[in-house]
């Protein structure tokens, strides 16, 4: 794991820099508000500017670095951690080639690997760049790099180096940085904005013992100092003298555990909220609107106006977490978490009555199904309709009233933990987080958002009944581009990582996919939940392409798998290219890879379920396991897919896995998978230690797919693929047969030792087909049904075949149309996502 560049106050010079920021401080800060046309407002003597610079202005907090224009023959690339530099570029070539992304008077060295200063000659891997702020205290580093020009020959179709630095360079690019102002919530100036109040929390249950799950819960309080008014306050302070850092510090709580109490704190646009290493903010545990107001905001992928996340942002740019403080939601068995089963006399979430009496699942999905105004999916504490809601109007967050006619529910919709929404140039950075109610960290609809450093734990099944809590997802972008995910600790019950993208008609019709995302360098644990490390969807509607997953190490006895896929034919959408490699999987109790084109959908309506689930382009390479790994585990675990929609393209090579099973027994009950390509797979018995090596061999039909009627000619069958997913070819009736031909060539024992079976639309049942000795085959009568709730413009006529190694696999599919009905019909369910790299199993004879 690379050392990942940290952000830390040093302190520099303390005679004439301090007494020349102090002289400054009040100079610099009207300096600021005059550049930036803002008058502050609020407790503006609480805003405190140091400046370095000698024309007075704010000095800069930045340490992030790009290159120069025209700096390509030096500079290959620069990341949010590490600066690429071509072979051959010297220590004073480099220095000489980057600059400070906001333009601030930076200083910057190389060190070596002993920290030693080095004042020329060839950059090598192990150097570092240092880079100190113009503030004087801030400092940062990145790691160095020789960009290896072979490297895209030996990676080949299992990575795209290209993307990959576009994606890293965008992010570090627009990762915010902030003037040299302050505003600590401890200054007397916003001592009258912290106040005395009444938290009320859960304690237990009336019989004093959690089986008796209807006994209502039992309440106690006690008196905190409240700083959430003071954050607000400060908040707006930064935000309107041009932006700075809040700073909450690790002593000055009046409270006698040391905490600050607060409810939601709501991120303004130049703002960076510093959690200071020894401070802890504590989230109050009174679930009303009080504290939590009602905003815009996501459950499970449909948008919905709830509870505030407990740190929220809308419709914001140049924000950030950071500071190495904790952040605790407070959240335990009695407070927030008995909404999702609905016990101790508390409601339920998981209640799948679309007509339900309070804001619950079948509630929420009936809205996305039906399309209701996002305006109009009103949920508060009470169920009382709030005065104004925040709306984003001509690029400004207004409050509005509800729409006339609008009605409001009670809600048990869980608040996320960090959530911005909307949002550009964000940094999450460094703090630890923990008691989380609901999904921790999650980006939503947002652009340029670097996670870094992050410490989360959270483990729900230590405490009654450990299955079937969750929802602790680690870190979900959500309809988001640009992202960052590096050099983070994450243990939790749910999923570490969740990239997610709408759910159903809110995702398809409403929502971005989620793309050009990096999770890199990170430690994934999972204690007891049986979740997986990463994971694409299942809410994701929108899309999600182009992942990046590297170098990071997965474990856990609660670790079901290092990478799910999950999708269902309700969702619409695809999960295309994405790419897993060079790591360890200490530990899954089911697989490395699972993928699900059936998952389980939380309330189903009629017909909803006609899409076709699309996942492709899965690359797997360099990941291995450890020796500890359960005995019967396999690499993949191919839970369900259409025979319509076969997963396509998944590549897997170079690996080594530990089990007493096999490859092939991953694909024992589902083989609808179009071109599985293994390469030098390697299995170890861990209790023999013998070996075995596993690679597939193209298996391909001739190009002879036909459709023969009783009577008249043939018709030339065309595969449909990913390059081509509307290619439907009229057929000259409702019967006939599918005659074709095994490419013997690469399996010439097929006939003998091969199965090939014919699936049509979505019936389970193969029809029966004949493969004779030179590799032809001949079914019998196919008869397609119009009749069918799915049906829009086409059917699916699925050629599926293997050989008897299990793992040589692959499927064609036909779609056809009656040629009396050739008109095409614009609503067919395709995918809306910009199409992958074509694909196809047939091959010219």
């Amino acid at each position: 794991m690379k050392q990942y560049r940290e952000q830390r106050e040093v302190r520099h010079g303390a005679g004439r820099r301090v007494a020349r920021a102090l002289a400054r401080a009040v100079l610099g800060l009207c300096a600021a508000v005059a550049l930036t046309g803002l008058v502050p407002a609020g407790n503006s003597a609480a805003v405190t500017a140091s400046s370095d610079r000698d024309d007075g202005v704010v000095a800069s907090t930045g340490t992030v670095v790009v290159a120069k224009p025209g700096s390509a023959r030096v500079i290959h690339n620069v990341g949010t951690s590490t600066v690429t530099v071509r072979p051959g570029a010297t220590v004073r070539q480099t220095l000489g080639r980057l600059t400070a992304s906001d333009r601030s008077r930076q200083s910057r060295m190389i060190v070596d690997a002993s920290g030693a200063v080095r004042r020329d000659g060839p950059v090598v891997a192990g150097d570092r760049l240092t880079v100190h702020a113009e503030d004087g205290r801030t400092e940062g580093s990145y790691a160095l790099a020789v960009y290896d020009p072979g490297a895209a020959g030996r990676d080949g179709a299992y990575w795209n180096q290209p993307l990959y630095d576009r994606i890293d360079s965008t992010v570090n690019a627009h990762v915010p940085v902030f003037p040299d102002r302050r505003c600590n919530i401890t200054d007397p100036a916003y001592r009258s904005q912290v106040r005395r109040v009444t938290e009320r929390y859960a304690v237990g249950n009336e019989a004093g013992d959690p089986a008796a799950k209807t006994s209502p819960l039992v309440y106690d309080s006690q008196r905190v100092w409240f700083y959430g008014n003071a954050l607000k306050a400060a908040i707006k302070d930064c935000h309107d003298a041009g932006g700075g850092t809040v700073v909450v510090p690790p002593r000055g709580s009046l409270n006698e555990n040391g905490a600050y109490y607060s409810g939601a704190i709501n991120l303004l646009s130049g703002v960076n909220l510093r959690v200071e290493t020894g401070a802890v903010v504590k989230f109050m545990r009174d679930r009303t609107n009080e504290f939590y107001p009602v905003v815009r905001t996501s459950y499970e992928g449909t948008d919905l106006y709830s509870y505030s996340p407990l740190v929220y942002a809308l419709h914001q740019h140049d924000i950030a977490v950071s500071g190495g403080g904790t952040l605790d939601g407070q959240e335990d068995m009695w407070n927030w978490r008995p909404w999702k089963k609905g016990y101790w006399g508390e409601p339920s979430v998981e209640d799948k009555d679309p007509d339900g009496s309070y804001g619950q699942n079948g509630v929420l999905n009936r809205m996305n199904f039906e399309d209701t105004p996002v305006e109009q999916r009103l949920f508060s504490d009470d169920g009382h309709l709030p005065k104004t809601i925040p709306v984003v109007e001509d690029g400004k967050v207004r409050q509005v009233t509800p729409p006339a006619g609008a009605k409001a529910m009670k809600s048990t919709f869980r608040p996320s933990f960090i959530q911005p929404n909307e949002s550009t140039n964000v940094l999450i950075e460094d703090v630890k987080i923990r008691n989380t109610p609901f999904w921790i960290v999650h980006p939503l609809s947002s652009a340029n958002v670097l996670v870094r450093g992050l410490d989360i734990y959270s483990d729900k099944t230590k405490d009654f009944e450990a299955k079937g809590w969750n929802n602790d997802d680690g870190i979900d972008p959500e309809s988001s581009h640009d992202v960052v995910m590096e050099h983070n600790h994450v243990t939790v019950s749910d999923d570490g990582a969740a990239v997610k993208a709408g759910r159903n008609v809110n995702g398809r019709e409403h929502r971005t996919p989620s793309e050009r995302i990096i999770i890199r360098d990170s430690d994934y644990r999972n204690e007891a939940g049986n979740s997986a490390a990463i994971s694409m969807g299942s809410e994701m509607s929108g899309g999600i392409r182009d992942v990046f997953i590297h170098d990071n190490v997965f474990g856990g006895h609660g670790m079901a798998m290092a990478l799910k896929i999950k999708t269902n034919s309700t969702r619409g959408g695809a999960v295309e290219s994405i790419y897993l490699r060079d790591s360890l999987l200490q530990y899954a109790v089911r697989s490395l890879v699972e993928l699900d084109s059936n998952y389980n959908e939380t309330v189903p309506f009629p017909n909803a379920d006609d899409f076709d689930p699309q996942v492709r382009n899965i690359y797997v390479d360099r990941v291995d396991t450890g020796p500890d790994m359960p005995p019967a585990t396999t690499s993949f675990s191919f839970r369900s897919a259409a025979s319509r929609s076969p997963v396509e393209n998944v590549r897997y090579r170079d690996s080594v896995y530990h089990s007493t099973s096999t490859l092939a027994a991953g694909f024992a009950d589902n083989k609808n998978i179009k071109d599985l390509v293994v390469d030098n797979v390697i299995y170890i018995n861990p209790q023999t230690g013998a070996t075995t090596r596993y690679d597939t061999t193209p298996l391909r039909l001739l190009d002879a797919t036909r459709a023969l009627p009783d009577t008249g000619d043939a018709t030339g069958l065309t595969a449909a693929d990913a390059g081509r997913p509307d290619n439907v070819t009229p057929v000259p009736g409702r019967t006939f047969r599918i005659a074709g031909a095994v490419d013997l060539s690469t399996a010439p024992d097929f006939p003998r030792t091969g199965t090939l079976r014919i699936l049509v639309d979505r019936d389970d049942t193969p029809v029966p087909v004949h493969v004779r000795a030179d590799g032809t085959f001949l079914s019998d009568p196919v008869t397609l049904d119009d009749d069918q709730s799915w049906y829009r413009d086409r059917h699916y006529v699925s050629v599926n075949f293997w050989a008897d190694n299990g793992i040589d696999i692959n499927t064609s599919v036909y779609q056809v149309v009656v040629s009396t009905q050739r008109g095409r019909n614009r609503s067919c369910p395709t995918s809306r996502t910009s199409p992958a790299e074509p694909s196809s199993g047939e091959s010219s004879p």
